[in-house]
């Protein structure tokens, strides 16, 4: 009995160890290329959602964001709900937004964009935006006439004459218009985040928001907090209520709108892709072994013959398959972490919503090696039925 069980072992080894070299060479890289497949569809939508879901954090909410009680429109005294927040363990950073309702004005045109007023100083603590500057500068604390723009404002527009249509550039004057009066600002930058939500919106200083609506002096419509690390937002809410933090207190995947609709449409593309990737993954393996039980049915056949019972025959082919398949992730897995994974950190895609890298979870990783080895293995256990069903004699006979 163990002599038999070692059969199609032995047989594996001879076929792999007499196999031609160049042929063996090629099966295990066609192999590899389907792995990478797999690897690579699935890390480039994971560094899309990756992307969508950082830019939403780094520009526009924060990782919680802190909205007027219920019942109260404003925050009342901000300077000191920053600071209370900023003790709470697991805060980086916290920054008060004031937002003003109203439309800016550009060689008389109107549009009608939203201005909020900021803590220079405490916003590039807290968000990335300071860092997205293409033209011009960041505002500077008490900076009361100057304004900086999202490209969705300032950018030039192709066949879109409804707001400059130009673009706006560093030093133009536009006119920020609420309730009927019009206040002129200087253009101090321009910033490109490539997040629709961060590019369409403008920012002036609280001192600059003093000019413009003096009765918001002392007030803001929200504080954004960045944490230390990402995944732990419910519990940092639930520290910052116990600390007593007051407000509405709301987590980034609670704000996401827009991001979460992206995330599962990628997510569904993402399924079918990898569905499509196995099956070429089973497809290959299953001509592989389907062509090499025919090329050897005399041998499968005198094997038969003297007493090599069928089971332990497509063993031996089930075995042949996983050591392609085994081999094949292992090529692939080296040649992915090698070579396109840091060229593609180093180089990342540019596309519209941001730049992507490629993104890559170590579950997923395993789940994928493990499903191909797999599916490898019932690929060739196919084909290896198929080839022992046929009588002997038509095998040996070879007809």
């Amino acid at each position: 009995m163990k002599t038999s069980k070692r059969i199609p072992l032995f047989l594996i080894v001879r076929h792999v160890r007499h196999s031609n070299k160049w042929t063996l060479a090629l099966i295990v890289f066609l192999m590899a290329i389907a792995f990478i497949n797999l690897l690579f569809i699935n890390s480039l939508f994971s560094g899309v959602i990756e992307s969508n879901q950082s830019q939403l954090i780094n520009t526009r909410t924060g990782n919680v964001m802190i909205t007027p009680a219920k019942g109260s429109d404003f925050i009342d005294n901000p300077a000191a709900l920053v600071k209370q927040v900023d003790k709470v363990p697991g805060v980086q950073a916290a920054a008060a937004e004031t937002l003003v309702p109203g439309s800016i004005e550009f060689a008389g045109t109107r549009g009608n964009f939203d201005v909020t007023a900021i803590d220079p100083a405490q916003e590039k603590k807290a968000t990335t935006v300071s860092e997205k500057m293409v033209t011009g500068s960041y505002l500077s604390p008490g900076d009361t006439e100057g304004i900086i723009l999202g490209d969705i404002i300032a950018g030039k527009k192709e066949n879109d004459t409804d707001f400059a249509p130009n673009g706006i550039k560093v030093g133009d004057t536009v006119n920020v218009i609420t309730d009927s009066m019009v206040h002129p600002f200087q253009v101090r930058g321009v910033f490109k985040t490539k997040f629709n939500g961060t590019d369409d919106r403008a920012f002036v200083t609280n001192q600059g928001l003093n000019k413009i609506a003096p009765a918001l002096k002392g007030k803001a419509t929200a504080a954004i907090v960045r944490a230390d690390k990402r995944g732990n937002e419910t519990k940092l809410v639930a520290d910052m209520k116990a600390a007593g933090v007051p407000g509405t207190l709301r987590t980034w995947q609670q704000l996401a709108g827009a991001v979460r609709e992206i995330t599962s449409s990628f997510v569904t593309i993402n399924a079918l892709m990898t569905v499509v990737g196995f099956f070429i993954a089973a497809v290959t393996i299953f001509i592989i072994i389907y062509v090499d039980v025919t090329h050897r049915r005399q041998e499968v056949g005198i094997l038969r013959a003297i007493g090599v019972r069928s089971p332990l025959v497509v063993m031996t082919y089930v075995l042949q398959a996983a050591v392609y398949s085994f081999l094949g992730v292992a090529l692939g897995t080296a040649l992915y972490f090698a070579i396109l994974f840091p060229y593609f950190k180093a180089f990342p895609f540019k596309i519209p919503i941001g730049d992507v890298s490629l993104s890559i979870i170590p579950w997923d990783y395993l789940f994928r090696a493990f499903t191909v080895v797999a599916v490898g293995m019932l690929s060739g256990l196919i084909p290896a039925l198929i080839g022992t069903r046929r009588p002997i004699l038509d095998d040996i006979l070879n007809r």
